[in-house]
């Protein structure tokens, strides 16, 4: 009777030892399989996750894949201007206080929440000459200041504000409160604007400027990289163009120089250089920024048509009524 009973026990003490020791097989072939596919996958998982979690220093700019300073997205542009310490009266600045030559129809502003405070202690305008009096050839500031005499109503067409005949911006005339868009390829540099949609493409393959007989509205622009800086030669400008309601024209001898340095991810330093023999003795320099754009910013419509919001310029109303 005991011999009879033992025999079940037994039995299910040996089951209970194979079940538990192929377990231990199963859990040990489970670990032996995790570290053969991690041995495999290390080489190429481990460099992706080091390159994920890489972030730049503090003052280290991201880059583009041909390493250079990545200044790409959407930028308000702020203090780029030739404001001079003594300009004559002009009669389009009759117009500014009732928002001519453009009412607010278009874009009326470039939000800049990142950059709003470092913006307040930023150079702006002219930096060189110091006092802001440019260095005029006399001829030049006479022709300019007879010039405006001639503006509100115009004496003829040359007379008619750039503005108003929709002519490219040159590179001080465009609005303030439209943004630009930034776009960086190998061997290019593209400047968007919103503002009458003009385009720059800045070349930086080395080529050389093109002949001295084109001769364009924003000029040839030729850029190289001097460290993490880009700096824009731009020469075959032709007269067209104007600096300023004060400065109506340049000379088609126009020579500058930009430099664009990206400080941190919302704020890209800009100077440009202004060299015109016919009008000036010497360089001006000229300090601003390109803030960047709030998220969301994008470049829209914009479309001019001459004369159709600046009709009170071109024919004098309010300075003359009655015309």
């Amino acid at each position: 009777m005991s011999v009879a009973n033992a025999s079940p026990t037994r039995s299910a003490s040996a089951t209970a030892r194979s079940l538990k020791k192929r377990r231990s097989h199963q859990l040990m072939k489970r670990a032996l399989l995790h570290i053969v596919v991690a041995s495999i996958l290390a080489p190429v998982s481990l460099p992706v996750l080091r390159a994920q979690n890489q972030t730049p220093a503090k003052g280290t700019p991201a880059r583009t894949p041909d390493g250079h300073p990545d200044m790409q997205g959407l930028w308000a542009r702020r203090g780029a201007a030739i404001s001079e310490a003594n300009p004559p009266k002009t009669p389009l600045s009759e117009f500014g206080a009732t928002g001519q030559p453009y009412p607010t129809v278009f874009n009326t502003g470039v939000s800049t929440p990142q950059a709003a405070s470092a913006l307040a202690n930023r150079p702006a305008g002219v930096i060189e000459p110091a006092d802001r009096v440019l260095p005029w050839r006399p001829e030049a500031d006479a022709a300019r200041r007879e010039f405006l005499t001639h503006m509100i109503p115009p004496a003829s067409l040359k007379y008619v504000e750039a503005s108003a005949r929709c002519v490219p911006p040159g590179l001080l005339g465009g609005d303030d409160r439209h943004p630009y868009q930034i776009l960086q390829r190998p061997g290019s540099f593209v400047l968007m604007y919103e503002y009458n949609h003009v385009t720059r493409v800045i070349y930086t393959d080395g080529r050389p400027h093109v002949g001295a007989n084109i001769r364009l509205y924003m000029g040839d622009s030729i850029g190289r990289w001097e460290g993490d800086t880009l700096v824009v030669d731009t020469t075959n400008f032709n007269d067209l163009t104007s600096f300023s309601q004060t400065i109506p024209f340049h000379s088609d001898a126009l020579h500058t120089v930009e430099r664009f340095t990206l400080v941190d991810p919302y704020i890209n330093d800009y100077q440009l250089t202004i060299e015109d023999p016919k009008m000036f003795t010497a360089p001006i320099r000229i300090a601003g920024t390109f803030a960047a754009a709030a998220k969301g910013s994008e470049l829209m419509e914009f479309a001019c048509a001459e004369g159709s919001q600046t009709l009170p310029n071109i024919f004098g109303f309010g300075l003359f009524p009655g015309q």
